[in-house]
């Protein structure tokens, strides 16, 4: 085959007819500034390619079953192989995945305790009595899910210490249920009075309230107004009371919808099935054991401890038994293997995918497809470092090389200078991002582009001084200190937890030392039920707490699940748009309102494709195709809609402006103006205001639930909390500036604002500093240092070494 792929005329996305050679055999690194190109070359160009190439070797039966990627914009590729990726955007956060089913090492230790385990004696057990979502499997009284939410007491009435209509309950502080209205003529019948504590009320009725009435009936009379007309209506009922929590277990089980369901969540905890003890697991994964431990109880305990397992177990197998674990056993080993090196030791197979965090399912889903033994293939890894602590980055060099070295070509998109100075060749793209970008800059060696002048991502690339400034001799302005008493939150164990208000705390710590655990866990809804006068079980005790007056947690998670979703619609632009275009005297002449310029609605929007402006082809068994829509020629409304006019421009067209352009011609309404420039502050002044949510990548996504709390605080919003779990991620180093700046703008206005961050040039110069640790998993979940970067730079950790180093 060539030593090159040839990419020819790439168009896709913001690619601008660029053509590119990429050595085969090589670690290839594709760089360039946040936006600039680099996923969309590639994985939306060559990945897509070269899927699409296998699909076209299948018989037709079968790819009508498959759903491929949408034909990539390129003129031609040649000398690409087979690709295997992972595409950061399309992380699958289902509960059913997890650590094991993502890396396949479920699938074989299903096998090893079917093929060598007996249970009684007897040995007709299949692998898939090891998995609690298969009929064989499951607990049979669970069916897999470990037990079953039920409506709590303490949950319905959460402040006893106050009326029950007036904060001690939330349940009753809104109306969710005509059994509500009842009790009034309930206290009425029994002499009670409502204005009390609910503490003080007797038992009887408080009892009533909880757990029903029984047979008893509660004549109830109520006058409801018609709201369509001055007349009222009298709604009667004489029946008995269910009960709150009756009441609360019988709408959870009639909701329709999982959306519709968690609108009872809040008052329900789930209670673990007695039959299997909480696990899911039926008999045979309960009992069948291996070298003294069950399939339940292995799956429980850390990756870390997988491999010692099987070394013991392998030393005891003769015979049969032997050769068949001879087949299965270092296949596990490897998968683990990678997992410890990927810095994923102190995870449990059966962790579920929601629970981990972005950059930690992004290397999982990586381990499974570099446990392959395959040689010649084309590997596509987008952000492998995200969410790596330096000292777990020392393990990509050994994983990177040994997939080159045994033929395979690895395609890296790539923004930390330390892991882009493993490749062998860059492709760096810009010169930036969006509209501005797409272009081939730099086609090289890291030597080379060291020496480059106009590449950023040269410059940082030999600069070993810190990237990221702040304004020199800023003072520690506390306008207090929360304090965490008694946390007990997945790993995370600690007495006391200082945070100081209205300064930058940055939480530091190898990957696993439970810093996501901390925001997410404990931090974050502890704040938040304490404003809510609830408690949170993971902290005993909050002080300090009354400068705070909301918490807004900014994450990776997607905006929108859907192509309808986009920055102007998730950030509520769109509504200011679609008001002023219903201003206008053309609109106000054809009767049209803000509704009609919507693409979600009906009424203005393009029937024909409903609002999508593409309509999508059935192929049968070749890839679907999204072709115009020939109604509205791809302009996704009405003709009298596009016929009205906003500073010269139809809807349409501005859906198409970026943020920068948005912002140069919309200085009104004052609402509108500051959301755009919060979104041109995170550095997403790139981003077309109708681009699909799907295309966002983790960081952009996070990056505009940023500016929304940013737009909010612009509104004279009192002081809050600002959490974020890995803000860099995804960030070119060059961007990074950018992003803190946004943290001081929210700090300026008398916020406090906490980071969960590896990059240690951000850790450097931040305010505060608590750094977790000793190691991960079970070994982490300590505070080893809390204060100044400084200070805590002179600590006994694996953190403070390397900060040490960037402070010196």
């Amino acid at each position: 085959m060539t030593e090159w792929i040839q990419v020819s005329g790439a168009r896709t996305h913001n690619l601008r007819n660029i053509t590119v050679r990429i050595p085969r055999g090589r670690i290839v690194a594709f760089t360039g500034v946040s936006g600039s190109g680099k996923t969309s070359l590639a994985i939306d160009t060559i990945h897509a390619e070269a899927q699409l190439r296998y699909l076209e070797g299948l018989s037709p039966f079968v790819r009508q079953y498959i759903t491929p990627r949408d034909r990539p914009q390129v003129d031609r590729i040649d000398g690409l192989g087979a690709t295997l990726a992972v595409d950061q955007r399309k992380l699958n956060r289902s509960s059913r995945s997890t650590v094991g089913t993502m890396t396949g090492i479920d699938a074989y230790l299903g096998l090893l305790y079917s093929r060598l385990a007996t249970i009684d004696g007897e040995t007709d057990v299949a692998a898939s009595h090891f998995s609690k979502h298969s009929p064989e499997g499951g607990c049979p009284e669970c069916h897999g899910a470990g037990g079953s939410l039920h409506a709590d007491a303490d949950l319905i009435v959460t402040n006893p210490d106050l009326p029950l209509l007036d904060g001690a309950s939330p349940w009753f502080a809104k109306l969710r249920s005509t059994e509500q209205t009842a009790l009034p003529f309930l206290a009425e019948r029994q002499g009670v009075d409502l204005s009390l504590p609910w503490r003080e009320l007797p038992e009887t009725f408080r009892d009533s309230v909880l757990y029903g009435t029984g047979d008893e009936p509660i004549a109830i009379s109520i006058k409801v107004p018609n709201k369509n007309s001055n007349a009222e209506w009298i709604y009667q009922n004489n029946k008995p009371m269910l009960g709150a929590i009756a009441e609360v277990e019988r709408l959870f089980g009639a909701a329709g919808t999982e959306n519709a369901k968690q609108r009872y969540v809040p008052f329900m905890r789930q209670a673990p099935c007695r039959s299997c003890d909480g696990s899911g697991f039926g008999t045979a994964a309960r009992t069948v054991t291996l070298n003294g431990m069950s399939y339940r109880d292995l799956v429980s305990v850390p990756v870390g401890r997988l491999a010692p397992w099987s070394q013991e177990l392998e030393r005891h197998l003769t015979g049969v038994r032997r050769e068949i674990g001879e087949v299965l056993l270092p296949e596990l080993r490897q998968r683990a293997d990678l997992l410890e090196r990927l810095g994923l030791g102190h995870l449990e197979l059966e962790r579920p995918a929601p629970s981990m965090s972005g950059g930690e399912l992004q290397r999982a889903r990586t381990a499974a497809q570099l446990s392959t033994a395959l040689s010649g293939i084309v590997f596509v890894l987008d952000e492998l470092s995200s969410g790596l602590h330096p000292e777990d980055k020392q393990n990509l060099a050994p994983i990177l090389h040994g997939l080159r070295d045994a033929g395979n070509t690895v395609l890296m998109v790539e923004h930390d200078p330390d892991v882009i100075a493993l490749a062998d060749w860059v492709i760096d793209l810009g010169p930036s991002a969006g509209r501005h970008g797409g272009q081939v800059m730099f086609a090289g060696t890291p030597a080379d582009l060291r020496a480059h002048p106009q590449s950023p991502t040269g410059r940082y690339l030999t600069s070993d001084t810190p990237r990221v400034q702040r304004a020199s001799g800023r003072p520690l302005e506390r306008s207090g200190t929360l304090v965490l008493h008694d946390v007990n939150a997945n790993n995370v164990r600690a007495d006391r937890i200082e945070i100081p208000l209205g300064v930058l705390t940055c939480v530091t710590g190898v990957s696993g030392s439970g810093k996501s655990s901390l925001l997410h866990l404990a931090l974050a809804p502890a704040v938040t039920e304490a404003l809510a006068a609830e408690h949170h079980d993971s902290v005993r005790e909050i002080t300090g707490l009354e400068p705070i007056r909301w918490v807004e947690v900014v994450d990776q998670s997607p905006i929108g699940r859907t192509p309808r979703s986009n920055p102007a619609t998730y950030t509520k632009a769109f509504d200011s748009i679609r008001q002023l275009f219903a201003s206008t005297p053309q609109a106000a002449g054809t009767g049209l309102d803000a509704t009609a310029f919507s693409f979600n609605a009906a009424g203005g929007r393009c029937e024909a494709c409903t609002g999508y402006g593409k309509r999508l082809v059935d192929m049968h068994f070749l890839p679907d195709v999204w072709a115009t829509c020939d109604v509205c020629q791809g302009r996704r409304f009405t003709d009298a809609v596009l016929g009205v006019t906003y500073l010269g421009m139809a809807i349409d067209e501005v859906l198409h402006l970026t943020v920068d352009e948005a912002a140069q011609r919309f200085e009104e309404p004052q609402s509108l103006a500051e959301t755009l420039r919060a979104l041109q502050k995170v550095g997403l002044g790139y981003l077309e205001l109708g681009q699909s949510a799907t295309d966002l990548s983790g960081g952009e996504a996070q990056r505009l639930k940023l500016a929304n709390a940013l737009r909010r605080t612009n509104r004279g919003r009192k002081p809050g909390l600002v959490l974020l779990d890995e803000p860099l991620t995804g960030l070119h180093p060059s961007d990074v500036q950018r992003m803190v700046a946004t943290f001081d703008d929210l700090l300026q206005r008398g916020n406090t604002v906490v980071v969960a961050e590896h990059d240690l040039h951000l850790a450097a110069c931040a305010d505060w500093l608590i750094d977790m640790g000793p190691g991960a998993g079970d070994r982490g979940g300590l505070v080893m240092a809390a204060g100044a970067p400084q200070d805590v730079s002179t600590a006994d950790s694996v953190t403070a070494g390397y900060l040490r180093k960037l402070l010196a």
